[in-house]
């Protein structure tokens, strides 16, 4: 279990040994028995065992906090763990499912894959169950813990690991859409059915099924149905890209593919690994842990603490991901939800109130990691490791402002901020966790984005390897006043952002926000990639309609672009104080701003 800061202390129980803890407790072992009482001489073999005995606890009015301690061990989910108002504690007292002391616990959405052969040129073979029945074809796998390539040209390690688009677009009615590269870089690749196209756009990512390739010409056209998008944004001329897939891309260690037809998984293998002697995993499930309440009756008081969530996957929909920004998908095709057509989470939460996540790791996702909406209020995510991300990190907040007026247009004269309404998420702390790696497969995600939200507190989290921008807070792309309000992003190290992508920032903000304040934050390295297009890469950008913040003891140095960037919105709109903006400051300073910029709970 990764190291806490103090003042989390009590949370975890001192390490949360099962005869340490206060208040009721249960135990849970992989080796223990649903049929037993529970205890720590007689654990439970599941969660969800130890669920119902909390449950059937609160039925009966919780008289003092109860502790569900999980033994060291991995339990793989075969659905996700729900927990409602009847599992959640009281404002008096908690439920606490915790890590024993001194022991790692994984909760894991993965299968894993068995009976690897070695077959010709040392690619190694076997058969996954479920996906040559059509009931399963997922779209990620790990190896000893590492994630493996799903098979691409160009490889990930070249030199010019894209290629670049001649031309592009859609059609008016939305029934066509091409890209086109020069004669010769594409052919009718073994597979087509399933293979995929990446284009990496401006400050976004598109992602669909093949339909078809004309050799000749270069063109490709994408499965239908499509969607409007953005004009601005959409795939052309001049940008990059790769292509997924395929078995004929399989040519270098590392990468995999996934026969839909036979069902069988074919692996190369990286220097001195063997399929056969270490865990290759392979996700089944999008979801892990769903905390949902109501508005009559909201989860309280509900904590996890000390976990690993590992191994999630994601359908990729029909209309394939036409990246809006920070991982959003651009709707509006037939037969697409909303829900379908914006990010799932590992953890996802709902009317939660007062409950937390605590010293976790949530890794190898096949989309978002943690996500807070609709309904949540004094919740915190602290201490914790988010990396390995296939979207984004770490979310709070709602995409569509409850309190907006019909159509967005607020009435004339109108302050910023509108009256908020109980849905809207408040008073969220999102500290002292380590966020890096996002992105990995849908590149237009960020490391924690903050939406339609009041009183939201980002601070002490350290924020790198990011494709896109770092710490993304606002919605809104004008200046109509919005229900966000009092957001503080303080004393966070961001570095290392926008490595594939452009037109964003280590903190890049939306919307008019009044009361926001950006304080104390070490932001560097913001580099840009030879194969970004579009707009400069800055330390903050403050895009459309951001207003009212107090930016104060900033220190922002080596970007691509300006320290600080404006669009359609002005240096005068804010207040501004001993913020050191461009250039690299003095010793003193630096040594200063680091012992207080990113995590505490981390040396």
């Amino acid at each position: 279990m990764q190291r806490v800061h103090p003042v989390l202390f009590m949370v975890l129980f001192a390490g949360c040994g099962c005869a340490q803890a206060l208040g009721a407790t249960f135990c849970v072992a992989p080796g223990g028995s649903d049929e037993s009482s529970g205890t720590q001489t007689a654990p439970f073999a599941t969660i969800r065992r130890a669920q119902e005995a909390v449950r059937a606890l609160v039925a009966k009015g919780l008289k003092e906090d109860v502790t569900v301690i999980l033994r060291g061990g991995t339990y793989r989910l075969a659905k996700p763990l729900v927990f409602g108002p009847q599992d959640g504690g009281t404002a008096q007292h908690a439920v606490t499912y915790a890590v024993a002391e001194g022991e790692t616990v994984t909760i894991s959405g993965g299968r894993v894959v068995t009976g690897w052969k070695r077959s010709a040129r040392d690619v190694w073979t076997a058969r996954v169950p479920g996906t040559g029945e059509g009931t399963w074809y997922p779209r990620h796998l790990w190896v000893g813990g590492r994630r493996a390539v799903r098979a691409r040209t160009p490889n990930a390690d070249e030199d010019k690991p894209y290629r670049q688009l001649t031309g592009g677009g859609v059609s008016k009615d939305l029934k066509t859409f091409t890209i086109t590269l020069p004669p010769g870089t594409v052919r009718k690749w073994s597979g087509l059915e399933d293979a995929e196209v990446v284009v990496l756009k401006l400050w976004s990512a598109l992602r669909k099924r093949i339909a078809s390739v004309d050799e000749k010409t270069g063109v490709v056209t994408l499965r239908p149905p499509h969607v409007k998008g953005s004009t601005g944004n959409r795939a052309r001329k001049g940008m990059w890209c790769w292509f997924e897939n395929s078995p004929d891309f399989l040519d270098v260690p590392g990468e995999w593919y996934l026969d839909r037809a036979s069902g069988v998984l074919s692996y190369l293998p990286r220097a001195g690994e063997n399929p056969a002697k270490v865990e290759v995993v392979m996700p089944a499930l999008a979801r892990l842990v769903v905390v949902e309440g109501t508005p009559a009756r909201p989860v309280r008081n509900l904590h996890f603490a000390g976990i690993r969530f590992v191994h999630t996957d994601w359908t990729l929909p029909a209309p394939g991901h036409d990246g809006r920004q920070a991982f959003f998908w651009y709707g509006g095709a037939k037969g697409v939800t909303e829900q379908q057509a914006h990010p799932k989470s590992a953890i996802h939460w709902r009317w939660a109130v007062g409950c937390s996540l605590t010293a976790c790791e949530v890794s190898r996702t096949g989309a978002t990691a943690v996500r807070l909406e609709t309904g949540c209020s004094d919740c915190r995510i602290e201490a914790g490791r988010i990396f390995d991300v296939a979207g984004n990190g770490i979310m709070v907040g709602v995409h569509r402002d409850p309190s907006a007026p019909p159509r967005g247009k607020s009435p004339p004269g109108t302050t910023a901020p509108l009256p908020p309404r109980p849905e809207l998420p408040h008073h969220v702390q999102v500290t002292n966790n380590h966020v890096h790696a996002c992105g990995v497969t849908f590149p237009g995600a960020v490391g924690i984005w903050v939406g339609f939200a009041r009183d939201i507190r980002v601070a002490h989290n350290l924020v790198h390897d990011m494709p896109y921008t770092g710490i993304s807070i606002g919605w809104k792309w004008n200046t109509e006043p919005t229900s966000a309000a009092r957001h503080l992003v303080e004393h966070n190290h961001i570095h290392g952002c926008l490595t594939r992508l452009a037109d964003g920032g280590g903190i890049y903000s939306l919307g008019w926000i009044p009361g926001t304040v950006l304080r104390g934050n070490l932001i560097h390295a913001m580099r840009r990639s030879r194969f970004a297009c579009g707009a400069p890469n800055n330390g903050i950008f403050f895009d459309e309609g951001s207003k009212e913040f107090l930016i104060a003891d900033n220190v922002i140095y080596e970007t691509a672009g300006k320290a600080v960037r404006f669009n359609r919105s002005k240096k005068e709109w804010h207040t501004w104080r001993d913020n050191v903006l461009g250039e690299k400051p003095d010793a003193a300073r630096l040594e200063a701003i680091r012992a207080t910029a990113g995590p505490e709970a981390f040396p």
